[in-house]
């Protein structure tokens, strides 16, 4: 029998050769098909009877071999020849043969490979080897691809078209025509079927070879590969079945179209899926047509395309709405579906789901369409990826949305590219920037801006950096597009000198308290801002040294001010910005000095006035100049930054939610993001749950405390253990940039550093520094109690006498601002602490005996006694040993802390030690009364050689807990500062110098 039969005869005629073909295999086969009772357990016989029935297989396998290589010699290298000789033909019909010719050749070669391996293993095959099993889904993507050619090239009308180019060439061979038994339809039909026919009957025939193996070994574990292969084929058989009938529908809707649309929305890849001609439903007067890619609403002659991709469906079930009726949902658009019936309805939703969700997954399935639906029928990605251009939204107009989408708007991560350069790549939601996103737009020739900083529905909202073209950049807060709150702006560039602006904004301007560096004019700011305008009261300083303070309006001085310059010269009353002296006003010379009266003068270039020259009073101290202090009518220490507070505030206030976390702490590193995902909503602070158990720990990138230990440690210590567990647990937080506390914390000394410190620190800055210090400590201890665990919140309020800035925020956060701040002390102390330094050198010169005896301490405390038999070299190293010394060692200690108590605990342990080392000498208890105590203090302090003592005492008072003002404390500090009074006055005659 000749194998190419099969493609030779009529529809009827297949049939009937298939049902020959299947007696033929029943009957060559039966002998080996065991019984239900042996189907259990085949035995040996099994090899046996699988080798038989592959080379029935390598049989027919052959024979398919054969005819692909007759259609590939006879029919389609003519057609080939004739096309690629044809100048007129398409492209696309050119491509589509050539994809035909190069799948046909594949499937040879495959089933040329399937033969070889039959013919090889016949002897040692066993049904887990066979090819058919073995390689099933490889030869399942064979056949699709090229069914896929094939019905590309059919839908393009390549069949009738090629058959018109080589219809002489067929009437001069017509033998090779005859030789596959071609029936009288037309030419194009015929080429059709010799590409089809055969290659799907093949198909059939694995599937016959499957289901007799299977049923052979039904029952047997063995069989599983089997019944794998026979659901590839059968489904494969399915899906070859219908993408014929779908390229034929789809050639007849080309066909039907007029050219106008056909040129619109022909592609050679596209599939029609259903028509609203066949299954009614309307969407206006327009007609739908379903394709595998896209939605097509015709009108007329016009015709509205939309991608599957980016196209969701509901069904309204709404009782307001008419029954029958499906929502399309597009991006920038929706509307509705009239279905005449429920029936109709269930098709058309059923087939949009199906169509969208295979062009999602980029495959088809099966079934196609047509069997019963299942579950996963409907379960359509409603969170996707895919990309858009905007047509008519006035600020996404002609830009390329490319990102995750959730019903017809970009929501979750995406990109944003107009064309005329702007970009956001970034979150969206509900189809607007939402979260974090980069923004850059071009901003001038060859520049660009870049924002960096959180969105709240299509607006900059929240913590961001610019980076701007002309080469500023601004780190801080937005609202509605424009810089609002507390923000930084400054220049990156190094061709120009630094420009820094370090304060708060509104509206995208200046407005509120805030400095500014500005090098044009050699110069700092502080103070009040309005509409980008230094208005109100502020300081300048300059960087030769010279500072006023005055009030400003429009940048122009309206009111009397005083100027104070390098030598410690004071000026008060009116001048200009220029510093042009122009009325009334009192000079004031360091000497005390001063003349009062009318000026007319620019600062600097000499003294024009008419006034009164007088000398100091007697009770004047002439060194008052030197201390004035600025900034006495600047805004109040607890007002000054209330922009930063605010922010923090709003923060706690929207419930510490991860929007808001990331919104205010800015970017950090992935280990921070992580921890983010665990927070705890804490209430706000106006109506914090103090018994709430909810715990800040979620906060920090560290494992926290644990409520029963704080209840086991305040059971059983003191209220100083308490205190102590505290700082230790705010330390934790103000050290971490991931932990709200500590990023506010941060910001502050960021303020701080740029306010007092650089070329333009100065001492007359002293008290806004201090104060500064202080009002940030009591703010943060007010905060700080909102992120406390309970049981220790609640320990906090039942100490509370004991537990205030002073003693549990100011030891913590002191150390960061200690550098700048201590500086200022320096600075201001420098004439004191450089006589007191003079004096310490003149009292180097003398002995340990000697200068107990120049201090004029009684010698029945000198600890010296016993050392008047022993040698000189001896007494010396005896008396280095026992002569005060832990007392000095001690109060050298006072310079390696920054916390103000831990300095005053050292000046307690070093009046301890001297009065321990003086009882050690009389033997017996005594009090040192102050006479007995200011001489032995000057001689530690003389010893101890501590180079700004002066700074230190100033400081330790500022930043001492004022509830100990006039104990213990006070009193040693105005003894030490009596010792250091004197030592400035030491005056060593030669005589009194040793030998």
């Amino acid at each position: 029998m000749d194998p190419r039969r099969t493609v030779q005869m009529a529809d009827s005629d297949l049939l009937q050769q298939r049902k020959r073909f299947a007696v033929n295999w029943t009957t060559s086969c039966s002998k080996y098909v065991p019984s239900s009772r042996q189907a259990v357990n085949l035995g040996p016989d099994a090899k046996e009877k699988c080798q038989r029935e592959a080379a029935y297989l390598f049989k027919f396998e052959q024979s398919f071999k054969n005819l692909l290589t007759d259609i590939k010699t006879q029919i389609l290298r003519p057609l080939v020849k004739a096309e690629a000789s044809d100048l007129k033909s398409r492209p696309q019909l050119k491509e589509s043969l050539f994809a035909l010719e190069e799948n046909l050749e594949a499937l040879c070669k495959q089933s040329e490979e399937f033969c070889y391996h039959l013919s090889e293993s016949f002897n040692t095959l066993t049904h887990k080897e066979l090819y058919l099993i073995k390689n099933t889904h490889h030869l399942k993507e064979m056949y699709m691809m090229y069914f896929m050619a094939f019905t590309n090239y059919v839908v393009l009308c390549g069949f009738e078209y090629v058959a018109k180019q080589t219809s002489d060439y067929w009437k001069r061979n017509k033998n090779i025509l005859k030789n596959f038994h071609l029936d009288s339809t037309s030419l194009s039909m015929n080429l059709e079927r010799i590409f089809h026919e055969p290659i799907h009957l093949q198909v059939q025939k694995y599937i016959d070879v499957l289901r007799k193996l299977n049923w052979g070994l039904k029952k047997n574990l063995e069989s599983k590969p089997i019944t794998d292969a026979l659901m590839t084929f059968t489904d494969l058989d399915k899906w070859i079945q219908q993408s014929l009938d779908v390229a034929t529908s789809t050639k007849a809707l080309w066909n039907s179209l007029g050219s106008k649309l056909t040129d619109l929305l022909f592609l050679p890849g596209r599939r029609l899926r259903e028509d609203s001609n066949n299954i009614p439903a309307s969407s206006g007067d327009g007609r739908v047509l379903l394709f595998d890619d896209s939605l097509v609403i015709i009108q007329g002659s016009e015709a509205s395309s939309y991608k599957l991709n980016v196209l969701w469906v509901e069904r309204l079930d709404d009782a307001s709405y008419e029954r029958n009726q499906l929502k399309i949902i597009v991006p920038e658009e929706e509307f509705i579906f009239n279905i005449p019936d429920s029936k109709c309805m269930t098709m058309w939703l059923w087939k949009l789901n199906q169509a969208i969700r295979q062009f999602l997954d980029g495959k088809l399935d099966f079934p196609l369409w047509g069997e019963s639906s299942t579950d996963n029928t409907y379960n359509v990605a409603v969170c996707r990826f895919a990309a858009y251009i905007y047509v008519n939204n006035p600020r996404f107009k002609d830009a390329i949305y490319e990102g995750n989408w959730y019903k017809g708007k970009p929501q979750g991560s995406g990109t944003m590219k107009w064309p005329d350069g702007r970009n956001y790549a970034g979150q969206f939601k509900g189809g607007q920037e939402h979260g974090f996103g980069v923004y850059v737009t071009p901003g001038g020739p060859e520049s660009f801006d870049c924002y960096k900083c959180h969105w709240k529905m299509g607006k900059m909202d929240g913590y961001g950096i610019c980076e701007y073209g002309n080469g500023l950049i601004y780190k801080g807060f937005f609202r509605d597009n424009q810089r609002n709150g507390f923000g930084i702006l400054y220049n990156s560039t190094l061709e120009k000198l630094s420009f820094k602006y370090v304060g708060h904004w509104e509206n995208d301007k200046k407005s509120g308290y805030g400095l500014l560096d500005d090098p044009d004019r050699g110069e700092r700011y502080i103070g009040s801002w309005l509409e980008d305008c230094r208005h109100g009261n502020g300081i300048v300083i300059t960087q030769s040294g010279l500072c006023y303070e005055s009030i400003f309006q429009n940048n122009k001085i309206v009111g009397p001010g005083t100027i104070l310059s390098e030598d410690d010269s004071a000026y008060e009353g009116e001048f200009t910005e220029d510093l042009f002296l122009t009325g009334k006003g009192k000079l004031t010379f360091s000497n005390g000095y001063f003349i009062e009266g009318l000026f007319s003068n620019k600062w600097g270039n000499g003294l024009k006035t008419s006034g009164i020259f007088s000398e100091p009073s007697t009770k004047l101290n002439p060194l008052i100049t030197s201390k004035l202090q600025l900034g006495n009518n600047l805004i109040p220490a607890n007002d000054r930054w209330q922009g930063i507070y605010d922010q923090f505030e709003e923060f706690v206030k929207s419930g510490c939610d991860e929007s808001s976390m990331e919104s205010y702490l800015g970017f950090y590193s992935e280990n921070g993001k992580e921890n983010r995902k665990n927070l705890k909503k804490r209430a706000t602070a106006t109506d914090v749950d103090v018994s709430s158990t909810e715990s800040p720990q979620a906060y920090m990138p560290f494992d926290g405390p644990n409520d029963a230990i704080y209840e086991k440690i305040t059971q059983n210590q003191s209220n100083l253990a308490v205190r102590q567990q505290m700082k230790q647990y705010l330390k934790k937080a103000f050290d971490s940039t991931h932990h709200p506390l500590g990023k506010l914390l941060q910001t502050l000394i960021q303020v701080f550093q740029d306010t007092f410190s650089g070329i333009c620190m100065y001492k007359r800055l002293l008290s806004m520094a201090q104060q500064e210090v202080v009002s940030h400590a009591k703010k943060l201890f007010e905060l700080a109690r909102y992120f406390l665990p309970k049981s220790l919140e609640k320990e906090c309020y039942t100490i509370s006498d004991e537990l205030n800035a002073y003693t549990v925020i100011l030891p913590l956060i002191l150390p960061w601002f200690y550098p700048d701040l201590f500086m200022l002390y320096m600075l201001y102390h420098e004439a004191e602490d450089s006589r007191y330094w003079k004096g310490i050198l003149h009292l180097e010169y003398f002995s340990d005996p000697k200068l107990l005896e120049f201090l004029e301490v009684q010698k029945n405390l000198w600890p010296l006694q016993d050392l008047k038999h022993l040698t000189n070299n001896q007494r010396i190293s005896i008396v280095k040993d026992v002569c005060f010394t832990s007392a000095i060692l001690c109060f050298q200690k006072i310079s390696s802390t920054a916390d103000s108590q831990e300095k005053l605990d050292t000046i307690m342990k070093t009046f301890h030690e001297i009065e321990r080392t003086v009882i050690r000498v009389l033997k017996r208890e005594y009090h040192l009364p102050m006479d007995d105590l200011l001489p032995l203090l000057v001689y530690v302090m003389s010893r101890a050689k501590i180079q700004h003592l002066g700074a230190e005492l100033h400081l330790i008072r500022d930043m001492m807990d004022p509830t100990t003002v006039g104990g213990i404390n006070d009193f040693l500090l105005t003894a030490l500062d009596s010792s250091y009074q004197h030592i400035q006055k030491v005056e060593i005659q030669s005589s009194n110098l040793p030998k």
